[in-house]
This record gives structure tokens, C-alpha cells and sequence, in this order.
């Protein structure tokens, strides 16, 4: 899919914007999100009965499930018959990863993930994951 097509839907989803908040964005487009511990998983979805299911790491920090979740909305919209499971950013040779990576990175970027101040403000409680997460993110915006 082209990055302007990924822009689109994005606004769309958004309402320009906005919507802010991740969970209504999902409830919106038929995607139920469940909190569930996992384990060292960040989430997965999968479809089932006309609804996209997204299963969210609750042991995750606050900052790591909001990327986990927005990476995963992305396969819900992108891919909505796929199963996906996220394990970790990179750029990768799979091509359905890498939209749903570029997705999440510019729906975070449209809800003023990037930009918000409690990014810095508990900078201390982020994780080396969530940093690396966060860093990965960042530079993935920039492609």
C-alpha cells in the first residue's frame, strides 16, 4: 500500500485528527481490545465473527501498550483477515509488517503521541524496551 493511501485512512479513522484516543478508535472501526497478560508478547490480533480482536499485553507500560496497540489497529484496518502477533519493531523484509509499522508510527504521530509532554515528564519509568520501542519508532517515521 502506498504511504498517501496509509495517510488517508489514517485521517479518516482520525476524523483529521481529531480522535485521539486509541481505544475509541478501535471501538469505532469494530475492533474489540482486550487486556490480557501474555507473557513477553506486546499483543496480536485476529478476526473473528465481523470484528477485528486485538489481545493486549496489560503487563506492558502505559507508553508500550499505546505503540503495541496502534501497531495493532494498523493489521486490524491494513489486514483486517490476518492474524498478526507483534513482537518487535524493525524494518523487515515483510512487507505487511512494515505498513503496519509505518501506520502505527503516523497514527501515533496524528494523536500527539511524539509530542507528549508525559513522554518526558516519566521519561524515568520507561522501560529499556519502551525506549527502544520509542527510539525505533521515531527513526521509522523518518523513511
Amino acid at each position: 500500500m502506498h504511504k498517501e493511501f496509509i495517510n488517508k485512512l489514517i485521517d479518516k479513522i482520525t476524523q483529521q485528527g481529531s480522535i485521539t484516543d486509541l481505544y475509541r478508535i478501535a471501538t469505532e472501526n469494530h475492533i474489540i481490545v482486550h487486556e490480557v497478560n501474555i507473557g513477553s508478547g506486546g499483543g496480536y490480533y485476529f478476526y473473528e465473527k465481523r470484528y477485528g480482536v486485538i489481545i493486549l499485553n496489560c503487563a506492558l507500560s502505559y507508553f508500550h501498550k499505546l505503540i503495541v496497540l496502534a501497531h495493532e489497529i494498523a493489521h486490524a484496518i491494513l489486514h483486517p483477515f490476518e492474524k498478526a502477533h507483534f513482537t518487535h519493531i524493525g524494518i523487515r523484509k515483510n512487507k505487511k509488517e512494515n505498513e503496519a509499522n509505518y501506520f502505527a508510527c503516523k497514527l501515533l504521530d496524528v494523536i500527539g503521541f511524539w509530542k507528549n509532554d508525559n513522554l518526558c515528564v516519566y521519561e524515568h519509568e520507561l522501560s529499556k524496551a519502551d525506549r527502544g520501542f520509542i527510539e525505533t519508532y521515531k527513526n521509522y517515521s523518518i523513511l
